[in-house]
């Protein structure tokens, strides 16, 4: 499916992912948790996430603000697998285009995953400029250790609480009582990873005010 160019802004976020560790059978667990991604995020996606082998998975938002709420209900979805992203953005014009010298977003967005593998971070984002993105490295260098430690339990409660909205449901779901549920919370650091999200998100929104609104 082509980037729907008819959009408001000009600005895209691509992502692209390694679901580091995957064997065949955790592989089979991309496509409905792709479905979901897509049915989720459906008004933001400029192009549809696909899973493009080897536990490899790419898509575009025409919203990049909601880039990282995106990797982490994917991240969730296909936990305790490690899921490493690199964000590229960038402008429309350049999508998938070999002539702009490997500055076209999905290249953007590689160079990104390649430096998250490199300094064994679980996101890297490229694109917003020298300070922005030295800004987005520090801020996912920071949350990675709080989302490397958390247990299968932990991400269930994380999940579902973000599905539900509510301690009581998720409880009532796991079949455990609500402390349990709020310690397992705590102990994910779902607040400060949702905080770190919507920092990294609040920064996005202002770099398309900033240079691509009309």
């Amino acid at each position: 499916m082509p980037i729907d160019k008819r959009r408001e802004s000009k600005l895209i976020a691509v992502i692209c992912a390694d679901v580091s560790g995957a064997g065949d059978a955790d592989v089979g667990r991309l496509r409905p948790a792709l479905e979901r991604l897509n049915q989720l995020f459906a008004p933001a996606v400029a192009e549809p996430f696909s899973a493009t082998g080897a536990g490899l998975v790419d898509g575009a938002l025409a919203d990049p603000a909601q880039a990282p709420l995106c990797i982490s209900v994917l991240r969730e979805s296909l936990a305790p697998l490690q899921l490493r992203a690199g964000v590229g953005i960038g402008t429309v014009e350049h999508v998938r285009d070999a002539a702009t010298d490997g500055r076209d977003v999905y290249s953007v967005a590689r160079r990104a995953l390649k430096l998250a593998v490199r300094d064994d971070c679980l996101c890297r984002y490229l694109g917003t400029g020298d300070a922005g993105d030295v800004l987005l490295g520090a801020l996912c260098r920071l949350v990675a250790p709080l989302i490397r430690t958390r247990t299968q339990k932990q991400w269930e409660a994380i999940a579902a609480y973000r599905e539900l909205g509510s301690q009581r449901d998720v409880a009532e779901r796991l079949g455990v009582t609500r402390q349990s549920v709020g310690d397992r919370l705590t102990a994910g650091h779902r607040r400060a990873v949702e905080e770190a999200d919507a920092a990294v998100a609040t920064y996005l929104s202002y770099f398309r005010r900033q240079h691509f609104t009309p």
